[in-house]
């Protein structure tokens, strides 16, 4: 990756390599300009925005800033996204309250174009398509009394004890649902499963992560978490010299907790050594 500042080629990076998102995870991104997530944010001025598929050698980069802006109206097969930021709420959707970022409303036929129904890219349900919304405002029938029907599954241990969200909690809840949705003529109808079962409680669901890629020589991000052992490894560099002082030492040692190193040998599976609900990441071992 090369950052270029005004054409200038001013840093590189080799950590990030092929694609940035798997192809499970791809539809569900957002693409934040000016800042990010962490509330670290750009002080300045954006002229002009481009996406584009491929990456873009210097003197591409150099005759894309001496005509952005007369590409507007000119598609090329390789560019995703170009923008002006001329009417910024009409595209993107600002992070933070307040008077920033500055923007600029476009007028058509005397009307304030700052708002739109379009359904949102990822999580898409029937309740977001603008034809199902435009209907309850033309359509007597869609504004009769409903009633939707959903589960709460409560977990608790084995000896039913300890449950994750209490009964006073749930009725709670299902309270403010319906008085929150009685307005629209919906009613809530509540229904509490309850499981018992004290190893769920020690368990994590990571969504996409099938356990095929744990340990497959490549660092998928929707894996990349601390109860895999980062991927079981591939997400991190580890010294092979390390591993072979602290091979069947009796001890489960994180350093070498990873696929490669058969998980330090078993150690980090072995119920008599650690504690496996925390240090097991074989996806083939019983105790993971």
């Amino acid at each position: 990756m090369k950052l270029y500042v005004n054409g200038a080629q001013v840093a590189t990076s080799g950590e990030q390599v092929g694609s940035i998102f798997s192809l499970l995870t791809l539809k569900c991104k957002v693409l934040m300009v000016g800042g990010n997530a962490l509330n670290q944010n750009y002080r300045g001025y954006v002229e002009h925005f481009s996406l584009w598929r491929t990456a873009r050698s210097q003197r591409e980069i150099l005759l894309d800033m001496g005509q952005a802006i007369h590409r507007q109206d000119t598609p090329l097969p390789q560019l995703v996204l170009q923008d002006s930021l001329l009417n910024v709420k009409n595209t993107w959707s600002p992070m933070k309250d307040g008077s920033s970022p500055q923007s600029k409303f476009s007028y058509h036929h005397g009307y304030l174009l700052d708002t739109s129904l379009e359904p949102p890219l990822c999580g898409q349900t029937v309740c977001d398509n603008t034809d199902v919304i435009a209907s309850y405002n033309k359509l007597p029938s869609f504004r009769r009394n409903k009633i939707v029907r959903y589960r709460v599954v409560n977990l608790y241990d084995d000896k039913h004890q300890n449950p994750t969200v209490s009964r006073q909690q749930i009725e709670f809840q299902h309270q403010h649902l319906n008085e929150a949705f009685g307005r629209y003529n919906i009613t809530w109808e509540l229904e509490v499963l309850e499981v018992k079962n004290s190893s769920l409680r020690n368990r994590l669901i990571l969504a996409n992560c099938d356990i095929s890629k744990i340990g497959d020589e490549n660092c998928d991000p929707e894996c990349n978490h601390t109860l895999t052992g980062y991927d079981g490894g591939d997400c991190r560099h580890v010294r092979h010299t390390l591993f072979n002082k602290k091979k069947q030492n009796g001890v489960c040692d994180m350093d070498c907790n990873y696929e490669r190193y058969n998980f330090d040998g078993g150690e980090c599976c072995n119920p008599e050594i650690t504690e496996v609900t925390k240090t097991c990441f074989d996806p083939y071992s019983p105790y993971r």
